[in-house]
């Protein structure tokens, strides 16, 4: 017999899914870091910064076409397979294609009736017309690919996310490079949306028929008629957190656009897109939100405790130790040409730390239906965070390098106030303590870390092969230190001893 969540651990349960995730997450991030390089060093700054402005564009109108479906779809199909009732799950499956196909309609609509207005009259660069037309193949295949993702979430079984995304990874990485070739200066943009909608149909389709084959139950019988107004409810306000993270993450790129040139533009998304890449090996909310639904209490108190503990460990050094590295990371990756990123880079480093805790903060509102919460701080720190950028905007717009480092501090402080938030309402409707994770140990063992990189880095010259040197050894210092401190005990050694043991 399966176990369950009710009589498997949590850490269990957690542990085999983040094997799944973060080997899903790593091919993710390794896969668009590589695209994303190839199509840097290509286009260069100037035709970059076309690119993620588009980019930017589209997550916009992508969102228009989820609102918090894919959220609401995860917790309350998840919900339905956690008391084995399938045939209500699938009431729940019905009711939300609905709402995908409408919405992606209508935002493919409102899309194709705006691309002049933003090409020609709102940021006057023509080059950003064509891009805009050709990306309405990629929202259509891209929306209905991301709503299959919570059919493997909500059924806990993240083995065949890993094999979907490494080929989604292959064919957009093969397309791009393709339509390089194939497309001349002015259109490469163009085509490089084609390519991205290519890859993304192929991996669709992919993953229709896989699903439709191995989770049948979803798909045969007649489906139970569900409680809307229960689901709207939840709809309603993920909808609200879900369209304001959205132009929390891109706002500052769609603010810049009309402020400084292409290519500072494209100087930022390097920046923002490296803080994020790492960043998202901490992030575990996918896993944690089925779990979290299933689980109340104690065991739900503890469950948060832990993996709030488990982040900072890792996060902590990871962002202060990149700060070191920064400069020959985009040095050795994006070149010369793309040097300038680093003045944004030691402002939106805190990222590395802020992205993961929100994301966890997040999940448990949701899982135990606070989504209001989640809406509203999203909402506020949006507001916020608009109105730090347009003051870093006009007090540095003389010099541009400066307007994109105030903007990366701007994202950053509306990222801590963000936190701030669910931090408190976490403690106040959950009655979840924050305190005792025992961070002054890893914090030690960090400062340790630092003060050897700080030395290398004065001492040696940083190319690839002292750079990996230099990593290693960093790593090693901050464990070897955390360990001979006490920080990290033995139930940790034995769950991560234990994490390999259960993958299979």
């Amino acid at each position: 017999m399966k176990k369950n969540v009710s009589n498997e651990s949590l850490s269990e349960v957690a542990v085999k899914g983040s094997i799944y995730d973060n080997l899903s997450l790593f091919g993710l991030k390794i896969g668009g870091l590589v695209f994303t390089i190839i199509i840097a060093r290509i286009l260069l700054p100037e035709l970059f910064g076309v690119y993620s402005l588009v980019l930017s564009i589209v997550t916009i109108v992508l969102t228009f076409t989820d609102l918090g479906i894919n959220t609401t779809s995860t917790r309350y199909i998840s919900d339905s397979l956690g008391k084995n009732d399938a045939r209500k799950a699938k009431g729940y499956i019905l009711f939300f294609t609905k709402g995908k196909i409408l919405l992606t309609t209508l935002s493919i609509i409102l899309l194709l009736g705006i691309s002049k207005f933003l090409s020609f009259s709102l940021y006057k660069n023509p080059l950003i017309y064509y891009p805009l037309l050709f990306s309405c193949l990629l929202i259509i295949s891209e929306s209905f690919r991301e709503f299959l993702g919570p059919f493997f979430v909500a059924k806990k079984d993240l083995k065949p996310v890993v094999y979907i995304t490494y080929l989604s990874q292959i064919l957009k990485i093969g397309f791009a490079i393709l339509a390089i070739i194939l497309f001349s200066s002015d259109f490469k943009v163009t085509g490089l949306f084609i390519a991205l909608f290519l890859s993304s149909a192929i991996t669709l389709i992919f993953s229709y028929f896989f699903i439709k084959s191995k989770y049948k139950e979803l798909f045969v019988g007649k489906p139970k008629l569900i409680k809307k107004s229960n689901v709207n409810s939840y709809w309603k306000y993920m909808a609200i957190a879900t369209l304001s993270l959205a132009f929390f993450g891109s706002i500052d790129t769609l603010m810049l656009g009309g402020f400084v040139s292409t290519e500072y533009l494209a100087y930022y998304r390097v920046a923002l897109s490296l803080i994020l890449t790492i960043a998202s090996v901490f992030s575990l909310s996918n896993i944690f939100l089925p779990i979290f639904t299933q689980i109340h209490k104690r065991r739900f108190e503890r469950g948060f405790q832990k993996t709030m503990r488990y982040l900072l460990l890792f996060s902590i050094p990871a962002a202060v130790g990149f700060v070191f590295i920064a400069k020959y990371v985009v040095f050795l990756i994006y070149g010369t040409d793309y040097l300038p990123a680093v003045s944004s880079i030691y402002y939106l480093s805190l990222l590395i730390i802020t992205t993961p805790l929100i994301g966890l903060c997040s999940t448990v509102l949701e899982s135990k239906e606070k989504p209001k919460i989640v809406g509203n701080a999203v909402l506020i720190s949006l507001v916020a965070n608009v109105m730090l950028n347009y003051l870093a905007i006009k007090v540095f717009i003389s010099d541009p390098l400066m307007v994109i480092a105030g903007v990366g501090a701007a994202t950053t402080i509306s990222r801590l106030i963000l936190l701030g938030i669910l931090v408190f309402y976490s403690r106040k409707e959950l009655k979840l303590k924050v305190r005792g994770l025992g961070l002054k140990k890893p914090i030690l063992a960090t400062i340790v870390m630092g003060m050897f990189l700080y030395l290398f880095n004065l001492y040696f010259d940083i190319n690839i092969f002292t750079g990996i040197i230099e990593v290693i050894i960093g790593a090693a210092i901050y464990f070897v230190v955390l360990i001979s401190l006490g920080g990290l005990v033995g139930e940790d050694l034995k769950l991560i001893k234990g994490l390999f043991k259960k993958i299979n």
